[in-house]
């Protein structure tokens, strides 16, 4: 599946306003983390992956040079967590040993995380399957999002319209309070 123009305007338009944010990106080099939600499959996530890869590359220098963090959602509690070169993404070598897991998972455990060990990061892009995700303990994971991660966080998500149409997924990008409303309903 490829991203349309729409689609990677929407993705451009949301990295801007992250990196935009007061007190956020000042320059130099960009520590950035990208969460892979493993009940994505292994060519879907190494497509999505690719796809978000290229629209960064060309939407400004600022991601010629950069600090990622990858963290693969494996469950509640469990993370794989690697610094990988932006370019490993781009060609799909990261995910030469990727696995694909079929479990429901919870916000909670994922936004506890990020806003332990990643706050840093400028910009946090999730990439996840809109079905398999919800959230246990709202008012906890509305405050794991503060002070910072709903100020540079987004959220890729993806749906097929059906089981048996895999050509026809649908993407939505959810930032700030709009992931609060959409995913801690």
């Amino acid at each position: 599946m490829t991203m349309n123009l729409i689609e990677r305007k929407q993705l451009k338009n949301a990295v801007e306003r992250v990196l935009h944010v007061q007190g956020n990106y000042m320059g130099g080099i960009l520590e950035m983390a990208v969460v892979i939600d493993m009940s994505l499959s292994k060519e879907d996530a190494s497509n999505h992956a690719k796809e978000l890869v290229n629209t960064l590359k060309t939407h400004s220098e600022v991601f010629r040079n950069v600090r990622l963090n990858t963290i693969l959602w494996k469950d509640n509690q469990d993370f794989i967590k690697e610094v990988t070169p932006l370019a490993l993404l781009q060609m799909g070598r990261f995910f030469d040993s990727y696995e694909s897991v079929s479990v429901k998972k919870k916000w909670d455990g994922l936004l506890a995380t990020l806003k332990k060990f990643y706050a840093r990061s400028k910009l946090i892009i999730v990439l996840t399957n809109e079905s398999e995700v919800w959230v246990e303990n709202k008012m906890e994971a509305k405050e794991n999002m503060h002070p910072f991660l709903h100020k540079k966080m987004i959220v890729i998500s993806f749906k097929k319209d059906s089981e048996e149409q895999t050509e026809n997924i649908r993407m939505q990008i959810s930032m700030g309070t709009e992931i609060l409303m959409n995913f801690l309903r």
